[in-house]
């Protein structure tokens, strides 16, 4: 009687800078399977990659030893790097040249608490949590900018904006436009007032009501928001957004600028 086997699966050693991409590759296709679209914890996300790309079955020294190395970096990378990692990784569809600028700075930056000012407290922070570094008066301020633009159908405060940041709404907003909600949080973003991470944290708090008033903003339904903002020239809303956030993210800038 003939005996079945069971199909060997050989893995390959990822070797030199082909290797090291289709690795970079595959962190950031799971990255965005897990963490974006199941929300799952970062560290839990990078732990599971580090730890299922350890060994391969290759003999060879020469590719043991290119297959550690690239096993390195990419431990490193997730690990000491979680800024450009979130910047990176939360492009749906990042490039082989953004994956190349990433390692470029990956090899020639340091994380620095000059780099963003919330960085510091993203690891220690709830991945809940927008990692704000807003005071009273920018609150006050960012209140006023959401209400003159209509972002949501509340008139909020600064407390409410404040809870809304640090994931403690008792009770969710309602999105008068999804767009003017995501050009908001995005312009945060961009001047580095809040997370990278931003459309998944809301989309996991269900803090704003989409307009359609059928459900929570999820972070698809964010991105496709944030994307369809196509214009050349600004809305009346978007520049009243923009002329609210502008200031405060150059006054952080300058802070930094003192700091260094």
């Amino acid at each position: 009687m003939e005996r079945l086997t069971q199909p060997v699966h050989l893995t390959a050693a990822k070797c030199g800078d082909s290797g090291l991409l289709e690795m970079l590759r595959e962190a950031h296709d799971l990255y965005q399977v897990e963490v974006v679209n199941q929300g799952k914890l970062y560290q839990r996300y990078a732990d599971d990659f580090v730890y299922s790309h350890e060994f391969h079955d290759a003999v060879d020294a020469r590719s043991k030893n290119e297959h550690q190395k690239n096993y390195r970096i990419i431990d490193s990378l997730l690990t000491n790097r979680r800024d450009l990692v979130e910047y990176y990784f939360n492009k749906i569809d990042a490039s082989d040249g953004d994956l190349k600028e990433m390692l470029h700075l990956f090899n020639t930056t340091q994380p620095s608490s000059n780099t963003f000012v919330a960085r510091k407290r993203v690891r220690e922070a709830s991945d809940f949590n927008l990692c704000s570094c807003l005071d009273n008066d920018d609150l006050d301020n960012l209140a006023h900018c959401c209400n003159e633009a209509q972002i949501f159908r509340e008139v909020i405060n600064a407390s409410d904006l404040l809870s809304l940041l640090d994931g403690r709404m008792t009770m969710p907003l309602h999105s008068r436009n999804n767009r003017l909600v995501a050009f908001f949080f995005d312009q945060l973003s961009l001047y580095n007032l809040i997370i990278r991470n931003w459309q998944n944290v809301i989309a996991h708090q269900r803090c704003i009501v989409s307009s359609t008033g059928k459900d929570t903003l999820t972070q698809k339904s964010l991105s496709s928001a944030l994307y369809s903002i196509v214009d050349l020239e600004m809305s009346a809303q978007e520049k009243i957004i923009d002329d609210a956030v502008r200031p405060i993210g150059q006054k952080y800038q300058r802070k930094r600028n003192t700091d260094k």
